[in-house]
């Protein structure tokens, strides 16, 4: 039996062309409703995985990411937002400031469990959004 910071997990776009591993669980999983994590993911929320960058393995498109340096954010904080060039799909997030993190897009990953248990901006919640707090 595989203990669960053994095991691989696979990752891509919407156009699969660029993939990853991640290693492992994330250390933290968080829900965002700031404007800026609504807008680049055309939703009403962000949902994220944060894991130390060697745990994130870039396996296919790296010519296809794109970054977007966003610095107007409610931290004040540059966060560094990186996406494909072909299909869109938001994927990885990181600040200059937290360099021992990045955050991955949560459903761009397979086959996993992973529950959020934070969220961002509770604040800025559309008021038709409820989150399901469980405590697991």
């Amino acid at each position: 039996m595989s203990s669960e910071s053994s095991i691989q997990r696979l990752g891509s776009c919407l156009c699969r062309q660029i993939r990853f591993t991640v290693l492992g669980k994330p250390y933290s999983c968080a829900v965002c409703h700031c404007i800026n994590c609504k807008k680049s993911g055309g939703s009403a929320f962000s949902t994220s995985a944060f894991f130390t960058p060697d745990k994130i393995i870039l396996t296919a498109g790296q010519e296809l990411l794109r970054k977007y340096d966003d610095t107007d954010t409610t931290s004040g904080n540059t966060l560094t937002r990186l996406f494909c060039a072909n299909c869109g799909s938001p994927l990885f997030m990181s600040s200059p400031a937290k360099t021992e993190e990045i955050a991955v897009s949560l459903d761009a990953v397979e086959n996993h469990a992973w529950v959020p248990h934070r969220e961002t901006r509770p604040d800025a919640r559309c008021p038709w959004v409820t989150i399901h707090q469980d405590g697991a």
